[in-house]
């Protein structure tokens, strides 16, 4: 396969599931400008590893694994060799978090969000978009069990967070 090929590839899963890294980048960051570099560095860790994909695993769990771990960790690498897909005609991010960002219920639910630890963030996110226990457990690594008794708690949490406000 040629790099042109690669990257319409590439292009193409992306802008599929651009709809999980934008939940992703929204419960993980701020203000716009944060989610535009959180969206960059996502998009870039999905670049580098995209040739190694062997399609193990559904690409909406990897794309989820790799979105989650860079939110996460927010480590800001900034290459000039590489693609930053807000620079390129095909990715216009501020209108993508434009269009999003317009639910007051929405706006609430992220706030409670954003008070969660890290990883039960992650954890929601992933219940929220309509993964299965099986789904959101391959993603994080945790059980099944665990997964179903960590979203019952989330859950409480965020009930609590909701009345307080």
């Amino acid at each position: 396969m040629t790099e042109n090929e690669l990257k319409e590839q590439f292009i193409s899963i992306f802008e599929k599931n651009i709809g999980i890294i934008l939940k992703i980048s929204r419960a993980y960051s701020k203000t716009t400008h944060d989610r535009e570099d959180l969206i960059n560095d996502i998009a870039l860790e999905l670049w580098k590893s995209y040739p190694n994909f062997k399609g193990d695993s559904k690409i909406s769990t990897w794309i989820y694994r790799i979105s989650l771990n860079v939110s996460m960790n927010n480590k800001r690498r900034k290459k000039s060799n590489l693609l930053y897909f807000s620079e390129t005609k095909q990715f216009d991010v501020s209108a993508w978090l434009s269009e999003k960002d317009k639910n007051s219920q929405t706006d609430l639910l992220y706030q409670c969000i954003d008070e969660l630890e890290e990883f039960n963030k992650a954890i929601i996110i992933l219940y929220l978009d309509g993964n299965s226990h099986e789904e959101i457990s391959t993603i994080t690594g945790i059980s099944k069990t665990n997964v179903g008794t960590r979203i019952s708690r989330i859950k409480v949490q965020i009930k609590k967070i909701a009345t307080k406000n």
